[in-house]
């Protein structure tokens, strides 16, 4: 299922590093209530935490985060195709911004199945039209229907897009404004008025959101999933 319904109501200049970290924060803020229980986060951080969203660890009953990367200060070290964790054990799973990094990425969808207590909910992110970002490796682009074939073993999926077609352009933009080159002067005033475009392009974005033409439709800067087993 694809769910249109708007994720963001405000934006403000400063307060977000790209527009996909902007909408990742505020779907995970949307549904931040219902992370209670036994949560695991795989692949997330511990420290060293990215964008402004504040996972309410008080709310759980424990809270694990899963990764290799060690400078992160994980609970668990381990693979994230291979989880140490008891079936059906866990009230929550977390796995946002991940399996684009990944060789297998189906082992890690069949492990936050395997994990999830019944009618237990999980919550998965990717970008789609988004540069390469190794961490390491930069594997694969996931579009709506191929989410809905890798997490097809859950009683239901529904995707929210991140942003459609002004988003996703605004934020082409912006993140190529570091590679212009020329004069000092003339390019401080050419990145100045490019960054005053795409936020006004994104303010436009997001009024949108809920009634994007066809044609934009097609574009998004990635998608938000909530599952559910």
């Amino acid at each position: 299922m694809i769910d249109s319904t708007p994720e963001i109501a405000a934006i403000k200049a400063k307060t977000f590093t790209t527009y996909r970290r902007l909408w990742l924060d505020s779907c995970l803020q949307k549904n931040a209530s219902g992370m209670r229980g036994m949560v695991v986060d795989i692949g997330g951080k511990r420290e060293n935490k990215r964008g402004s969203f504040t996972p309410p660890e008080k709310m759980a009953s424990a809270w694990w985060y899963v990764n290799l990367d060690l400078s992160t200060n994980p609970n668990i070290f381990a693979d994230v195709s291979m989880l140490p964790i008891k079936s059906e054990s866990m009230d929550v799973a977390i796995c946002t911004e991940v399996l684009e990094h990944l060789e297998n990425p189906a082992a890690c969808a069949g492990e936050v199945h395997r994990i999830l207590k019944k009618d237990a909910v999980g919550f998965f992110s990717v970008p789609f039209i988004y540069p390469i970002h190794a961490d390491p490796y930069d594997f694969q682009r996931y579009t709506a229907d191929g989410l809905q074939r890798l997490l097809s073993a859950f009683q239901s999926v529904t995707i929210t897009p991140m942003g459609g077609y002004l988003g996703t352009l605004a934020m082409l933009i912006e993140i190529g404004l570091p590679g212009i080159s020329g004069q000092q002067i003339p390019k401080k005033i050419l990145r100045r008025s490019l960054r005053w475009l795409t936020r006004f392009l994104y303010k436009e974005d997001i009024k949108r959101t809920s009634s994007q033409p066809l044609q934009w439709s097609k574009f998004t800067t990635g998608y938000f999933v909530k599952v559910t087993k």
